[in-house]
């Protein structure tokens, strides 16, 4: 297979299922907005993505497949084959067993994670909603298993696009219900079981094609050396994924501080965040990490993987950075205002919106790391190093809590005077309505907004949205450059071998200047009242073609390498 075919086919499958994740968070917002009910559907949700991310995709993406590809390599399908049904019997039996511990802890992992007693109805419905979500665990992390073995066979398309099934689900289910004039609780109860459907649709999706590469596979509890080879490797990596969860989980309890409707904003910016990350930084990582593999035994064919992977990382890397920073309140606003201002629902507010956008542009500082990270956490994986990135997480771990509990309570003081603002004002000219509630700097810094204003429903006319929420992605862009930082010096402890980064000035300019004429047509777009999406979709293609030109002038060319 060619360098680039694997990471395309990936790349295809991410951008379908990742515009329909937009897609489903847009229609999230507009049905719930941002409120406390958001909020809790948020908490719940972090459930299944919590056992996911660690028994399922990325703990198996470091163990299993490392070993089970390159079995399949040197043609020693039923030795693989032993494995895979080993691991999935294993993954079956330790899921069926945290689904019921988590459905049985949900009311003491809500009390751990947020401090929402002070508010009855989003507490409870947070533990109900916890509930739901954690029996689709275990469909969530077979699928995941699927993921390894197409991955293995380079059927790279079907697992990557099979996610769009569990999100039009979710849309389907929220369509329906915002017709039948139902309370927003309820509205989140059903959404929560579509989840579960979604879950079990994505899994059976799978199958077939599964069965098609490795007939051979049958369920065992052997544990032969190549399924040692790969729990070896699977508590490590469940530790990096562990830590990075954690992280996760701890951005949860550091939200549960803030005023309603935090955790919400958040979750809006993340589909935008997450968006190129997937469609770049991880379909190449996730291509690579099979090729690599089978080639762990030369390090130098690893690093002749390595050094294109980087590049065709880096430079989409550099635009998107460049229009989050730029104009993230046009793209916002194209997405979430004007949808949600039709429907009289959701972020129907230019103070709304500019949250939201001011979460993505704070996320967008660190995003180039996050997105060469995960190049370079796989490059390591493939040569059997998964200790490592493990202690790096831990960093990166202690980088984000502490930076994280500084700003967010320093920035939740931070507001909007919504007399400056009304209907028709753009996000961009809300900027000059933030004000402070208390002093900024805050003393002390440990100091939260009074609990009434925590506590206040957002459709409350009194109600703005707070900073805080900001704070938590500030933190988690300097602790991704942290981690970035220190895997590039691992990786290059590893393989002795200097890794060339003359693309990174190129980007550099072409970013800056894409950014600055992007910011110029965000500002004169919106001053001409070129309305929404359509301001959106010109300041992005003037931007494209700004940083493009940018990279030829410079003879930064097409990568055709094959």
């Amino acid at each position: 297979m060619s360098k680039t075919r694997g990471s395309n086919l990936v790349a295809a499958g991410i951008l379908l299922s990742r515009v329909a994740g937009l897609a489903r968070t847009i229609v999230l917002a507009v049905v719930l907005g941002g409120g406390a009910v958001t909020d809790a559907f948020s908490f719940a949700m972090r459930v299944p993505n919590l056992l996911q991310n660690l028994l399922g995709e990325g703990s198996l993406s470091a163990s299993f497949i490392p070993v089970y590809a390159k079995l399949v390599e040197d043609e020693k399908q039923e030795e693989a084959d032993a494995v895979a049904g080993a691991v999935v019997a294993l993954l079956a039996v330790v899921t069926a067993v945290i689904v019921l511990v988590g459905v049985l802890i949900a009311r003491p992992l809500v009390w751990v994670f947020t401090s929402w007693e002070s508010d009855p109805a989003k507490y409870e419905l947070a533990i109900t909603l916890t509930r739901i979500t954690t029996v689709g665990i275990g469909f969530l992390v077979l699928s995941a298993w699927c993921l390894g073995i197409l991955n293995s066979h380079r059927s790279f398309f079907l697992s990557y696009v099979a996610p769009v099934i569990w999100n039009v689900t979710q849309i389907a289910v929220l369509v329906t219900v915002a017709s039948m004039a139902l309370a927003l609780d309820d509205v989140a109860i059903a959404l929560a079981w579509a989840v579960v459907a979604g879950s079990l649709l994505q899994l059976l999706v799978q199958i077939p094609r599964v069965r098609r590469l490795a007939p051979g596979v049958r369920p065992n509890l052997s544990i032969t050396g190549a399924v040692r080879d790969v729990l070896s490797r699977f508590g490590p990596a469940v530790g990096a994924r562990g830590v990075v969860q954690i992280s996760s989980y701890a951005d949860l309890a550091l939200a549960g501080l803030l005023v309603n409707g935090a955790l919400g904003w958040y979750t809006f910016a993340l589909p935008l965040y997450l968006l190129p990350i997937s469609l770049f930084g991880f379909s190449v990582a996730a291509a690579e990490l099979a090729e690599m593999s089978r080639q762990s035994d030369d390090v130098q064919a690893v690093a002749e993987r390595l050094r294109p992977a980087l590049r065709r990382v880096v430079v989409p890397a550099g635009f998107v950075t460049a229009a989050y920073i730029a104009a993230a309140p046009t793209f916002v606003d194209g997405l979430y205002g004007w949808l949600s201002r039709l429907f009289d629902r959701g972020l129907d507010s230019s103070a709304d919106v500019l949250t939201v956008a001011l979460l993505l542009s704070a996320l967008a500082v660190g995003l180039p790391a996050t997105m060469t990270a995960r190049v370079t956490q796989n490059t390591l994986y493939s040569l059997g190093d998964v200790r490592g990135p493990a202690r790096i997480a831990v960093v990166r771990l202690v980088v984000s809590l502490t930076l994280g509990l500084i700003l967010i309570l320093q920035l939740d003081w931070l507001t909007f005077n919504t007399a400056e603002l009304d209907t028709d004002s753009r996000p961009i000219e809300a900027i000059a309505a933030i004000e402070t509630f208390g002093d900024v700097p805050h003393a002390p810094p440990w100091e939260r907004v009074p609990l009434e204003r925590r506590n206040t429903p957002l459709d409350d006319p009194s109600m703005a949205p707070h900073l805080g929420a900001v704070g938590l992605a500030l933190a988690a862009s300097v602790a991704a450059w942290t981690e970035w930082a220190l895997l590039r010096r691992r990786l290059r402890q590893r393989m002795s071998i200097t890794f060339s980064s003359g693309w990174a000035i190129p980007v550099t300019i072409a970013g800056a200047v894409a950014a600055v004429i992007m910011a110029g047509s965000a500002l004169g777009l919106g001053r001409a009242g070129v309305p929404a999406p359509i301001d959106a979709v010109l300041v992005a293609v003037v931007g494209l073609v700004v940083y493009a030109g940018g990279l030829w002038v410079q003879g930064l060319r097409p990568d055709r390498s094959r």
